[in-house]
């Protein structure tokens, strides 16, 4: 279960990141976008859980899983309403949960490494857990700072009536590359912590069998 899971969590968070930032930021999204994003999004949801069934590593471990599985269900709640302000960007309720989506899939991949990071010490090793702290210090400083301020001035427009989608896109459209690909960072660490704990566990079931 738990080669499954993180299979099942890194390439649908993988798909979900690359979906996700189409749906926000291109003017007209692919019409399948929709469908494969909420399919990435269930796998998530199926990793989650997948990991959530393991028992036998820990007081920390178990923990450590349930948050991320409590952030996959939010973000399947949150998901309609990411597709409802694309429609209606106008309006502040889907406005305000759309971005609570967007700041949920950001505090998932946080759960995520927490998790990948728990599974090597219940193991007794130490190894992931610096690369854990510099995954969660980068969301909260490349991601989460610069978000909420954004998130206040899109919110502010909604209430206006602006066309806050439109904001948005005009606003990553003006980054510079460099800060784009700085954002995705703690994305990166988050997705190469699962795929190493991935691995792990798959030594661990090696080592098991004769």
């Amino acid at each position: 279960m738990l080669v499954q899971g993180f299979y099942f969590l890194f390439f649908g968070g993988l798909a979900t990141a690359v979906f996700v930032t189409e749906m926000a930021v291109a003017m007209v999204p692919r019409a399948f976008s929709v469908s494969l994003c909420g399919a990435s999004l269930l796998a998530l949801l199926i990793g989650a859980w997948r990991l959530h069934r393991v028992k036998s590593l820990g007081v920390e471990w178990t923990r450590s899983v349930r948050c991320l599985l409590i952030a996959s269900v939010l973000l399947v709640y949150l998901f309609p309403f990411l597709w409802a302000w694309r429609q209606v960007p106008q309006n502040p309720y889907f406005c305000c949960h759309g971005l609570a989506f967007l700041a949920m899939l950001m505090l998932t991949m946080m759960a995520l490494s927490v998790t990948s990071a728990a599974l090597e010490r219940a193991l007794g090793r130490k190894g992931l857990t610096w690369q854990m702290v510099l995954c969660l210090v980068s969301t909260v400083v490349v991601q989460l700072a610069p978000f909420s301020r954004l998130a206040y001035l899109l919110i502010v427009g909604a209430l206006h009536g602006e066309d806050t989608v439109m904001w948005l896109q005009v606003g990553v459209a003006h980054l510079h590359p460099f800060w784009v690909t700085l954002s995705l960072l703690p994305f990166t660490l988050a997705l190469s912590l699962a795929w190493t704990a991935k691995d792990i566990a798959l030594d661990l079931l090696v080592g098991d069998k004769p």
